[in-house]
């Protein structure tokens, strides 16, 4: 049987070689597959890779990442537990313009997804910003542990194999008053003690 290394080999390989979605095929520079410990402790994931990800050949999710740790510094210092990945593994462009990726993208990219949280094995999983959260939470569970006017930032979801814990996006963080990023700053870093980063 193939070790969690050469199955996320094979899979960043399958990611790099995928034409499924004519759009982002015909506007990416390189499709940027998810990367980190094979057997971690914490998957964070976010939207879509960061042109600085795919420009510099990364990880998807790095930057996502490095932005994340400026409120939980604990996650640029245990990256030996840590693998980011995104939804989409391609930067959604129209025009050369970032823009959100659509439906049908997702649900393309998603089985990519289900493969690296299979073979990692995560205890926890951070989605970075509302629109992860809601299309990974949808995914996950037959009915929807949330009603449609929720706030799910920092709540704690119970998967049968790991915990869905919701984040805001950095840049979303950085919009809030000083006390109210203060005190998000905190939990994060309560946060990062109870997943034992």
């Amino acid at each position: 049987m193939e070790d969690a290394i050469e199955q996320l080999d094979n899979l960043a390989r399958s990611v790099g070689e995928c034409t499924r979605c004519d759009g982002l095929v015909a506007s990416r520079l390189r499709a940027v597959p998810g990367g980190g410990h094979p057997h971690c402790s914490v998957m964070v994931v976010s939207l879509g890779p960061d042109p600085a990800d795919e420009e510099a050949g990364r990880f998807a999710g790095q930057a996502a990442v490095e932005a994340l740790a400026e409120f939980m510094p604990a996650l640029a210092k245990s990256r030996d537990q840590v693998y980011t990945t995104t939804l989409v593994k391609c930067v959604p462009r129209d025009g050369g313009a970032l823009r959100d990726p659509e439906a049908g993208e997702l649900e393309a990219c998603y089985p990519y997804l289900s493969r690296e949280l299979t073979i990692t094995t995560p205890h926890y999983v951070l989605t970075v910003g509302e629109s992860t959260t809601r299309f990974l939470l949808g995914k996950l569970f037959k009915n929807p542990p949330f009603a449609p006017g929720d706030s799910l930032e920092l709540r704690l979801f119970d998967n049968p194999a790991f915990k869905i814990v919701p984040v805001a996006e950095p840049a979303e963080l950085r919009s809030r008053d000083t006390k109210e990023r203060k005190e998000y700053t905190e939990r994060l870093r309560a946060l990062a003690q109870v997943m034992g980063l």
